[in-house]
C-alpha cells in the first residue's frame, strides 16, 4: 500500500509542477505585456517564482527519491512547497489583474 501512495504522489507532484511550468510561462508572456512602470517589479516576481518552482521540483525528486522511512516528511516538504508555488502564482495573477495606481 505504501509504494501505491508513494507512486500516486510522484504523479500527483508530477502533474503539479507540470502545470505550474505552464502557468509560469503564461505569466511570463503577461509580464511582457504589461507596461514599462510596472514591469521591473513583477520580473523580480517572476524570478522569484523560478526560484520556487525549481525548490518546489527538488523537493518533489527528494521524495521521489528518499527511503520509506524519510518518506513522509519529504512528501511534507514537497507538498508545502508547491502549495506555495500555486500561492505565490495565484498573487502575481491578482497584481496582474489590477490596474496599474494612476500616478
Amino acid at each position: 500500500m505504501s509504494c501505491l501512495n508513494r507512486q500516486a504522489h510522484n504523479a500527483q507532484c508530477r502533474d503539479l509542477i507540470l502545470a505550474a511550468t505552464e502557468r509560469l510561462d503564461r505569466l511570463r508572456h503577461a509580464v511582457e505585456r504589461s507596461g514599462a512602470d510596472r514591469r521591473e517589479e513583477l520580473e523580480r516576481t517572476l524570478d522569484a517564482l523560478r526560484g520556487l518552482h525549481n525548490r518546489a521540483m527538488a523537493r518533489a525528486e527528494a521524495a521521489h527519491m528518499v527511503t520509506d522511512d524519510a518518506w513522509p516528511y519529504a512528501r511534507l516538504n514537497a507538498d508545502e512547497t508547491i502549495q506555495e508555488l500555486v500561492r505565490a502564482m495565484d498573487a502575481l495573477e491578482s497584481r496582474l489583474a489590477d490596474p496599474p495606481p494612476r500616478a
